[in-house]
């Protein structure tokens, strides 16, 4: 009798954990954030010599080769990116610094999508919050 409670334990464990890893968006169901953190890797990757951010799609030209989903996504639109925001390191957030968003999917403002943040964190908001969000770029 007590094998039979261990084994309905262990059964019970492992329904409950493989359950847990799909809701915990291990499975993405669009390419969305992966574009998005290459294309915070394209961001860094274009910086100027002092560290200045791109201010234009034609700054990243000579590193698109190494991220072309996320080049080919800026260009086509589907991804809007806020020129010239500053990225973030992890000290700057650790000591609290809010980040700002650097760029979005096209349709986040008005249906909710994912956002890139400026320590390059990608993150899902609905509407509401990308509008309360502060923006990073050009002001």
């Amino acid at each position: 009798m007590p094998f039979t409670r261990f084994a309905s334990l262990v059964a019970a464990l492992a329904l409950i954990v493989g359950c847990s890893s799909r809701q915990g968006g291990v499975v993405e169901d669009s390419p969305a954030p992966q574009i998005l953190r290459d294309l915070n890797d394209l961001l860094r990757a274009g910086a100027g010599p002092n560290g200045q951010p791109p201010t234009k799609l034609s700054d990243l030209d000579k590193q698109k080769g190494m991220f072309p989903r996320a080049y080919e996504a800026v260009k086509s639109g589907d991804v809007v990116v806020l020129w010239g925001a500053a990225q973030r390191g992890e000290g700057e957030i650790s000591q609290g610094i809010v980040q700002d968003v650097m760029a979005y999917e096209k349709d986040v403002p008005t249906k909710g999508g994912y956002v890139l943040l400026s320590a390059g964190t990608v993150k899902k908001m609905t509407p509401e919050e990308f509008n309360a969000a502060p923006k990073g770029g050009k002001k």
